[in-house]
C-alpha cells in the first residue's frame, strides 16, 4: 500500500481537481443560466470567500483538539460535493448563491486539517520537503481540474457538478484511510520521539506572511471569479487575439470556458512549479525580500491583465500571479506550521486569509469591474501591492518585539536555594562550581551563604548577565552536616 505521507498528497491532488472544477464552472453557469453578469459573479466569489474565511477563524479555535481531524476533512468534502451537486438543477441565483457559499465554507474544515497533518512531520527539513510534495500535489491538481472542466462544461454544462461528487466520493476512502499523524510520525524515526520546540526565527514572520497570502488570494480570487468575464466577452464579440494581430484565428471565437481553461491551468501550473523549486531551496526562508519581489512582479502583471486582450500576454500574467502565490502562500504555511502546539490553529487562519484575500477581490474587483469600466481596479492594483508591502515592513518589526516577548523569559536576581527546583529554570547538568562549601570562620551558621553561579545554568538569555547570588537562609542546618550539599536541577 501507498505509505500514508504520500495518500495524503494524493487524495490533496485530486481534492484540488474536484474543487476547482465546481469552482471554475459555477461563473459559466452563472453568464449562461442565470443571467448574470460580472457583478453577480464577483457577488458568488465574494460570498464563498467570506464564508471560508469565516468558518476558518471559528474552527481555528477548536479543531486542533479533535482526536482526528481528517474525520472532520472527509465532512466537509461531503457538504462540498452536495451543495454542488444540487446547485445546477436551480435557476434561483438566490439559491444557487447559498448553497455554493455553504459548500465553500464547508471545505474550510478540510485544508487546514491536511495541513496540520503534514505540520505532525518533527524534522525541519523533512518537513519541509513534505510540504513542497504536499502543495505541488494540491497545486498540479489546481492546473489539471481546468483542463477537463472546461470541455466538460461546453459538452453539458451538468457534467462538471457531477465529476465533483465522484471525485470527492474517492477522496473520503483515502482520507479514512490515513493514521493519525501523532501514531505515523512517532513511528517513523527516533526524532519523532523527542519534544518538538516552536522555530524561533520564523515567529516574527507570521504576521507579515498573512498579510502576503490575503494579497496573493485577492489577486487569484479576482483571476478566478471576474477575470472570467473579460474572457468571455472577448470571445464572444471576436476580439481575442493570440498576440497583436489584427484579424484573429477563428479557433479564438468560440468556446471560452475552453479558452479561460488555458488562462486557469497556466494559473494553477505556475504555482505547482513554484511550489516544486520552494521545496528544494532555502533562500525563501526568513527573507522578505522574496515576497517583496513576487508582490512586485503580480502587480504588473494585473495592470497588463486590465489593458490586454493577447491571450499569450494574459498567460504570462497569469503564470506571474501563480508564481506569487507559491511564494506567499509557502512562505506563510512554514512559518506557521513551525509551532507544534498552535500549527493547527494557525494552519486554520492562514486559510482564512486565503478567504478573506478572495472575498476582497471578488467583491471589490467585481464591483468596480461591473459599476464603472473593467480595467479601472486593475489600473490601482501597483498601488496596493505598494500599500501591502509597508505595511509587512511594519508587520515585521511588530512580529521581532512579539517574539521577544514569547521567548525570551526574565531570569530572577536571586533565589532561596530551598525554593530553587521550583522558581529559578536551571539547566540539568549543573557545573561544579555550584556545590557550595562548608561553612567557615568568617561565614558561620547564623549567615546566609551566597554562592557565586555561572550564566550558563541559568537557561536561555540573549544576553550575558552578572552571577546571581544564592542565599541559603538555613546556615546551622547545612553546618550541621558534614557532606557539602549540591544544587539540583
Amino acid at each position: 500500500m501507498i505509505p500514508p505521507r504520500y495518500r495524503i498528497c494524493l487524495a490533496a491532488h485530486f481534492l484540488a481537481v474536484a474543487n476547482v472544477t465546481g469552482l471554475m464552472s459555477t461563473p459559466f453557469f452563472i453568464y449562461d443560466h442565470l443571467n448574470g453578469g460580472v457583478a453577480m459573479s464577483g457577488a458568488f466569489g465574494a460570498a464563498q470567500a467570506a464564508a471560508y474565511a469565516l468558518v476558518c477563524l471559528i474552527s481555528a479555535r477548536f479543531v486542533g483538539r479533535l482526536k482526528h481531524g481528517l474525520h472532520a476533512a472527509a465532512f466537509g468534502i461531503v457538504v462540498f460535493g452536495i451543495t454542488f451537486a444540487a446547485m445546477p438543477w436551480l435557476n434561483s441565483p438566490w439559491v444557487c448563491g447559498a448553497l455554493s457559499t455553504v459548500g465553500v465554507g464547508a471545505m474550510a474544515i478540510v485544508w487546514p486539517a491536511l495541513h496540520s497533518w503534514i505540520g505532525g512531520e518533527p524534522d525541519t527539513h523533512v518537513r519541509s520537503r513534505l510540504m513542497g510534495w504536499f502543495n505541488l500535489a494540491w497545486s498540479s491538481g489546481a492546473a489539471i481540474g481546468p483542463i477537463f472542466a472546461g470541455p466538460m462544461y461546453d459538452y453539458y454544462f451538468r457534467l462538471p457538478f457531477f465529476a465533483v461528487v465522484a471525485i470527492g466520493s474517492c477522496i473520503i476512502v483515502v482520507l479514512l484511510t490515513l493514521p493519525h499523524e501523532h501514531a505515523y510520525f512517532a513511528q517513523c524515526g527516533a526524532a519523532a520521539q523527542e519534544p518538538r520546540t516552536a522555530d524561533r526565527r520564523g515567529e516574527p514572520y507570521l504576521f507579515a506572511g498573512w498579510s502576503a497570502v490575503l494579497l496573493a488570494n485577492l489577486l487569484v480570487g479576482v483571476a478566478r471569479s471576474v477575470y472570467p468575464k473579460r474572457v468571455n466577452d472577448l470571445v464572444t464579440q471576436g476580439e481575442l487575439r493570440l498576440l497583436f494581430e489584427e484579424v484573429p484565428a477563428a479557433f479564438l471565437n468560440v468556446a471560452p470556458a475552453t479558452k479561460y481553461s488555458w488562462l486557469a491551468v497556466i494559473l494553477a501550473g505556475s504555482t505547482a512549479v513554484s511550489f516544486l523549486v520552494l521545496g528544494r531551496t532555502s533562500g525563501w526562508r526568513y527573507n522578505l525580500r522574496w515576497l517583496f519581489a513576487s508582490q512586485a512582479l503580480a502587480g504588473a502583471a494585473f495592470y497588463a491583465l486590465g489593458h490586454t486582450s493577447s491571450l499569450l500576454v494574459m498567460m504570462v500574467c497569469m503564470a506571474v500571479a501563480g508564481a506569487n502565490l507559491a511564494v506567499c502562500f509557502f512562505a506563510s504555511v512554514y512559518y506557521c506550521l513551525s509551532h507544534p502546539e498552535k500549527k493547527h490553529g494557525r494552519a486554520a487562519i492562514n486559510e482564512a486569509m486565503v478567504g478573506i484575500g478572495g472575498l476582497l477581490g471578488s467583491a471589490v474587483f467585481g464591483y468596480l469591474a461591473g459599476r464603472y469600466w473593467f480595467s479601472l481596479p486593475f489600473t490601482w492594483t501597483p498601488a496596493l501591492v505598494v500599500f501591502v508591502m509597508a505595511l509587512q515592513v511594519v508587520l515585521l518589526a511588530y512580529g521581532r518585539r512579539r517574539a521577544e516577548r514569547v521567548f525570551v523569559t526574565p531570569v530572577p536576581a536571586t533565589c532561596v536555594l530551598t525554593e530553587c527546583a521550583t522558581t529559578l529554570p536551571l539547566a540539568p547538568d549543573l557545573p561544579a562550581e555550584a556545590v557550595v562549601p562548608e561553612p567557615d570562620a568568617e561565614n558561620g551558621p547564623d549567615e546566609p551563604l551566597v554562592i557565586p553561579l555561572p550564566v550558563e545554568v541559568l537557561g536561555s538569555v540573549e544576553e550575558e548577565q552578572p552571577p546571581v547570588p544564592l542565599l541559603l537562609n538555613e546556615g546551622a542546618a547545612a553546618a550541621d552536616d558534614p557532606t557539602p550539599p549540591t544544587l539540583a536541577a
